[in-house]
């Protein structure tokens, strides 16, 4: 099996966090989409470099 670079890591981790990002503000609509979107995206990139390890 092939290794994702960093390049294809980062760019799923930002489309799942814009992802999560869209359902949560059905819930709650004021949230600040960019910041919620940079840190999902920071919490999952940090999740692939420890499995990476």
């Amino acid at each position: 099996m092939e290794r994702a670079t960093n390049q294809q890591i980062i760019t799923v981790a930002f489309e799942a966090s814009q992802a999560a990002v869209e359902r949560l503000t059905h819930l709650v609509p004021d949230l600040d989409r960019d910041r919620a979107e940079f840190s999902l995206a920071s919490v999952l990139l940090e999740e692939a470099w420890v499995s990476s390890r």
